[in-house]
Formats: C-alpha cells, structure tokens, sequence
C-alpha cells in the first residue's frame, strides 16, 4: 500500500502509458493524463511511455517515445505494447496506469483510465468498438473514469461494476486561474468554443448561435472557434459558415490556458452525450461562465454552475449568450461561483486524494 511504502521509505512506481498524447495530439483527455503524472511525481516515481505520429518532440520530453508514424491502427498497437512491456521489465513498476486497454501480460495490477465512450445513437462500428473495449478492460484491475454516467454505460455494456472508480477529471487551478483584465481590453464580448474540430463536438451550432444574434448585438460580440483539427473537411465547412460573421480560429493551441483565460463566456454545443468536459472544468476554473447543452456527464463535471440550455437548441443558447452579453454583473456572478466550485471540489489536491486510495487499495 502507499502507507505502507511511506513508512518504510519507499518508494511506488508508477508506469504511465498512452499511445498519444499532447503535443501530437491535442485533446482534454491527453491533457488530464499528463496532469496526472505531473501531480503523482511528488508522491512516486513514475515512467511515462508514449507513442508519437508527427514527430519525436510530439511525445513529452520526459517520456520513452514509440514510433508509430505511418503504422495501420493494428501495428501500431502491437508496437506500442512490445514498447510498454520492455519498459515494464526494465523499470520494474509497482502499478501500470494507462490510456489504453491492449497492453501485455503485466505482473502487476492494471488501472485503465478512460475519459469518454460514445453513448448516444452510436453506430454499428462505434458498437462494436464499445464492446470490444469492455472485452479488454475486463483484465483491469480498476477501470478509472471521470463520471457516473460513463461509468453506468460501462456497467451496462458488460463491464463488472466492481472495477469500476469514478475519479473527477483534476483541474490546475494556478495555470487556469483568472485573468487580471487590462483597462484597454477589446470591449467586444469574446465567446469561445473550445474542442476538437470535429461534428460531433457541435462548433457549427455555435457558430450559428452567434450568427442568428440581433445585428446590433452581433457588432459586439466576437466568437472564437478554437481545438486540434480532427476533421478538416468539417473544418472549410465551419469556415464557410464563419464568412462574414465575427468569428476567428486557433487551430491547435499549444496553450489552451490562454485561450480560456481570454474568454468572457465558453459555450459547450456537443451534440452527442459527451462525457466529463475539461474544458469546462478549465473555463470555470478561470473564472469564465459557461453555456453548456444539459446532458447527465456536462452536469455532473459541472455541478450544475453555468447556464444549462436544452441539447441541439440554438435559439436557447443564443439567447444565453445575448443575456450575458447585456448582463456584465450576471457573467462576473457565475463566473465566481464556478471557480469557487472548482477549487472545493476538482483541484488536483482533492483529486489526487482519491488516486492515493485507489494505489493504497491496490498496490
């Protein structure tokens, strides 16, 4: 146990694997796994194993980088777990924490973090996909997961409800802190749709929330559309919609932090069931409100704080955005009230809390 390992002066290693993760691939998930190990190394030592797609600096300097440029899916992940099982024999770990179920034999418990599963309407791939997931899971030791409804779709789908952990997605509250506003700051009102650049993530709904305002408030507002590409033809569609209308790109933000920091107001338009939202989570903890579409895993991360409209209803978060707009001390309420829930409940002091007892109970 971890106690154990504190009294006696040990200390636990922790192997850490993902196939990617950030800088060659932006996504919340990549991000929370690496605000994971950062906040485990205090604590253990830890070993990261990462592939890379684009290049050798896309994997965390820190991490043994897996080469899996040009590889099908297939090779690439019998690559990978030749990689994560040599590391294994080498470093010795205590616990094997990863990103993805295919991993080989190991002698030592497994946790399996997963951020998000496709719940809502999935196709016969994506069915398929799920249930070949649970399949590989089921040889975990814990299947970690960041909220409750991902965890009943889990169960549901065959998973055994005792491997099972919820543990909140963790938010670094010092660099998504808020922004001190300069005096000359642009006084139009600065909404941004942060996520990858993909349909299901809704930025087109967005986009059209912003465009169907009112003339005259439309010349005060602008919207920034920003997240890795994932879809470019999905991307030129979005560009073709933002023709003439007060909107702008970043693509690939080495730094979301910044981008949130920026925002008065974050909408969330995913139109499938997302699952926990960093995102949102980071934009509360800036001190930003957030305009969210209420589906059970948005509510959850968010605690309800923020401004909830119905899923898929533009007219509604049109109007969201136009009731902020007008209302300065409304935005600087909900705003406060979300960084104060943050800190209370997500900080990675807290979160980190319950990794401790989930290696106390395992190692």
């Amino acid at each position: 146990m971890l106690t154990r390992f504190l009294q006696t002066g040990w200390v636990m290693k922790i192997l850490m694997c993902s196939p990617r993760l950030p800088p060659d691939e932006w996504s919340g998930a990549g991000r929370a796994f690496l605000d994971l190990a950062r906040h485990a190394r205090p604590h253990a030592e830890v070993r990261l194993v990462a592939g890379w797609r684009r290049a050798r600096d896309g994997a965390p300097v820190e991490a043994v980088g897996v080469d899996l440029s040009g590889l099908s899916s297939a090779t690439a992940g019998a690559r990978f777990g030749r990689a994560v099982w040599t590391e294994s024999r080498r470093f010795r770990p205590d616990v094997l924490v990863s990103r993805t179920a295919v991993l080989p034999p190991v002698a030592v418990p497994i946790v399996l973090v997963v951020q998000q599963i496709v719940r809502v309407d999935p196709k016969p791939r994506d069915r398929f996909r799920v249930k070949a997931f649970t399949m590989s899971a089921r040889r975990a030791d814990a299947v970690v997961v960041p909220d409750s409804a991902t965890a009943r779709h889990l169960v549901s789908a065959g998973l055994p409800e005792g491997k099972v952990r919820v543990i909140p997605v963790g938010v670094d509250t010092d660099l998504f802190g808020p922004l001190e506003r300069a005096a000359d700051r642009n006084p139009l009102l600065h909404v941004v749709c942060a996520g990858r650049i993909r349909p299901e993530k809704g930025q087109h709904l967005a986009l059209d929330a912003v465009a169907r305002l009112l003339a005259r408030d439309k010349k005060r507002v602008r919207l920034t559309i920003a997240g890795a590409v994932d879809d470019r033809v999905y991307l030129d569609q979005l560009r073709v919609q933002a023709y003439e209308q007060p909107v702008s790109f970043v693509l690939d933000p080495p730094d979301m932090s910044v981008v949130l920091k920026d925002a008065d107001v974050v909408v969330l338009p995913s139109i499938v069931e997302a699952g926990f939202s960093t995102t949102a989570v980071e934009a509360m903890a800036c001190g930003v409100p957030v305009v969210w579409f209420d589906q059970p895993a948005l509510r959850e991360a968010t605690g309800g704080h923020g401004l909830s409209v119905a899923p898929s209803d533009v007219p509604a978060m049109r109007t969201a955005v136009r009731t902020l707009l007008h209302d300065a001390e409304e935005r600087s309420r909900l705003g406060s009230e979300g960084r104060r829930y943050v800190l209370g409940n997500i900080g990675w002091e807290r979160v980190w809390e319950q990794w401790h007892r989930l290696f106390d109970a395992l190692v």
